[in-house]
């Protein structure tokens, strides 16, 4: 059996509850205000059976004041049922009902004349012509109009075969993977607690699933799933559903909360959207605070990125909402403003945005991009935004609309263009304009330290810390690979530096400065160059100047009267002062050079080394901690 959701519109008085009785047999106006005063306070829901097709329809109140009610009823519906009396003619409501349902990209639409009996033909004749007029400019065109009376029963069996008819024209819905329901109606029932209906936008729910409350963050337990009054064990999308629930009372969850699956959806403050405005809607100077209609939720919205929003525009703005939303991609939502009192227009969501709304610019200039672009588009555009980003599931489908069925297939094409690369060794995928950017930064940073220092080379960590704002650590360190690749930098060791005639080294002359930096690792008695030159073969004149290189690199220190140390066996004698240090203040050499483990031939040229470099300070034989001790101990001594 097909279902179908039908949203009854219209101007207020104009016989919409009276239709759903006649159709269903129910009274939907059960408010005690609304039985004394005669019209549609409140979302009224009934539903009938014809054949093989079931529809579900919401009773929409259609007095102005009442209009908020209405869009929380009408926001996931598959038919517009637009009532209009043809004693009363075209309203206020009756325009902006209208206007809504193209908005909220409602395609299907039946226009039901209702009160004929109280009409001449002459003027349900004349009705229908303006109709024609007013729904074409609003992108409704061969709109059927049923000529109806309630009251006489005349109309509803042809009213009902054209339900049909567009009930067996209207797709399955595409099944999203995760769960969401907009609440639009909550109460209590006796002996059984509370009661959370809505209809089902996004993947299904079960008996026994546990599900979040969007605005509080509490859990819930679903005991019971109804659909329409049956007790089924699921509910899916595009289905009225009634969830008893466990974990809250019914006190506790309103209109506009979201019942959505745990740890999936972004719930933000701001949004990037591409607003549409009326044709007749006024001249709005941004920014600018409306009504933002979402889901079954209103609140408070400030708009900018614009200077100002004209009639009949489309454009990209940033949405900032008092309260955190729930939203996704191309979901639609309505604007409205206070004073005077009416709809400006409907917007696509493009994005739901966190931090990323401090570069307002650059939000404008990517939703533009999001607009103009299909699947693989968007995911481009989010890469050159973000620099990488993680292509999980719930991200590709909420914020990009790409299902997980279409997922890899999307990501594939981008990497086959170019445009995306992947991160080696994850699933990160980062733009290929933003690596290019990076790379550019590391060589202008290396460019600009030794153009201020004299020396050419950076360790790499400390490049790598100070590009970090451009993108992760892993990110940073494959772009530095990039460039020693193409041979734009050079790297020795742990250090970097741009390339040029006096740093750049042959692989020959790597491999001799390898094997000669490696006679010195662990070397607490570092060998004289001569012995080098005769254990590794090589000419005196290569060792030399091969070593003078590594001390420029720092793979190596120059520690005075012709001795060479080692990096790292410097990392450890400082390790050992301090310790040293950290038991007693003072220590003569003859403390050190025994913790040293070296004669007192090399351990007078070392502590005189440590001396200049302020690791430690003299005072005549013994010695103390000095400032820059801290800088030279290794963390995990520390």
């Amino acid at each position: 059996m097909s279902y179908t959701i039908v949203g009854v519109i219209g101007h207020i008085d104009h016989g919409k509850t009276s239709l759903v009785a006649a159709l269903t047999g129910v009274d939907t106006d059960t408010h005690p205000e609304e039985k004394r005063r005669g019209i549609t306070i409140d979302l009224g829901f009934a539903s009938f059976a014809a054949g093989d097709h079931q529809f579900a329809l919401i009773d929409a109140p259609g007095h102005q004041k009442y209009i908020g009610n209405l869009l929380a009823g009408v926001s996931g519906i598959d038919v517009g049922l637009l009532v209009v009396a043809c004693d009363q003619g075209i309203q206020a409501q009756t325009l902006e009902h209208a206007s809504i349902l193209q908005m909220l990209g409602v395609k299907r639409l039946i226009v039901a004349l209702s009160r004929i009996d109280l009409a001449t033909a002459e003027a349900q004749t004349e009705l229908r012509e303006e109709l024609e007029v007013f729904l074409d400019d609003f992108d409704f065109s061969d709109i059927p109009m049923i000529p109806i009376s309630s009251v006489k029963n005349i109309g509803l069996d042809v009213l009902t075969a054209k339900l049909c008819e567009y009930a067996d024209a209207i797709e399955a819905p595409v099944a999203g993977s995760y769960f969401r329901m907009p609440v639009d109606r909550v109460f209590t029932m006796p002996g059984r607690g509370c009661v959370i209906a809505g209809t089902v936008w996004g993947g299904s729910v079960n008996v026994g699933d546990n599900l979040e409350l969007a605005a509080s963050g509490e859990v819930v337990r679903i005991r019971e799933v109804e659909v329409h009054g049956e007790a089924v064990q699921t509910s899916k999308i595009g289905y009225r559903t009634a969830l008893n629930v466990t974990g809250v009372s019914a006190s506790e969850v309103s209109r506009g909360d979201e019942l959505i699956q745990p740890g999936v959806f972004r719930k933000s403050r701001h949004l990037l959207v591409e607003l549409r405005t009326f044709h007749d809607a006024p001249e709005i100077k941004c920014p600018a605070t409306m009504q933002l209609h979402i889901a079954a939720s209103a609140c408070s919205a400030r708009i900018t990125g614009v200077r100002r929003l004209q009639p009949s525009q489309s454009v990209v703005v940033v949405v900032e909402t008092d309260v955190p939303v729930v939203a996704a991609f191309g979901q639609k939502c309505l604007f409205r403003l206070p004073y005077p009192v009416g709809t400006v227009g409907g917007a696509t969501v493009l994005a739901v945005a966190g931090q990323e709304t401090k570069r307002t610019r650059r939000l404008i200039e990517l939703g533009e991009k999001i607009a103009m672009s299909g699947a693989a588009g968007r995911l481009v555009a989010w890469a050159e935004f973000l620099g990488e980003v993680e292509p999980k599931p719930e991200w590709m489908e909420l914020q990009l609309g790409i299902p997980a069925a279409v997922a890899g297939a999307t990501i594939s094409t981008v990497l086959d263009t170019g445009d995306v690369l992947q991160l080696p060794k994850t699933t990160r995928l980062v733009s290929a304009s933003g690596v290019e950017r990076i790379k550019r930064h590391v060589v202008e940073l290396l460019t600009k330290h030794a153009e201020e220092t004299q020396d050419a080379w950076v360790v790499e960590e400390s490049a790598i810390q100070q590009s970090k704002s451009f993108g992760s650590p892993e990110l940073i360190r494959w772009c530095v690979k990039l460039l020693v690749d193409d041979g734009t930098i050079v790297q020795l060791g742990r250090v970097i530096a741009v390339a040029s005639d006096q740093n750049s080294l042959s692989k020959k002359q790597q491999v001799r400065m390898e094997k000669i930096v490696a006679e010195f690792e662990g070397n607490r008695s570092p060998p004289a160059l001569k012995d080098i030159s005769d254990r590794l073969q090589l000419p005196i004149e290569t060792v030399t100047s091969l070593t003078r290189f590594a001390v420029q690199t720092g793979m190596l220190l120059d520690t005075g009267n012709g001795l060479l140390l080692s990096a790292s066996v410097f990392t450890e004698f400082c390790n050992e002062l301090h310790e040293l240090f950290a038991e007693v203040a003072e220590r003569p050499v003859a403390d050190i050079r025994d913790r040293w483990q070296v004669t007192r031939k090399h351990a007078i040229p070392f502590l005189e080394f440590c001396d200049r470099m302020n690791v430690t300070r003299r005072n005549e034989n013994m010695r103390t901690a000095g400032e820059a001790l801290p800088r030279f101990v290794s963390v995990s001594d520390a």
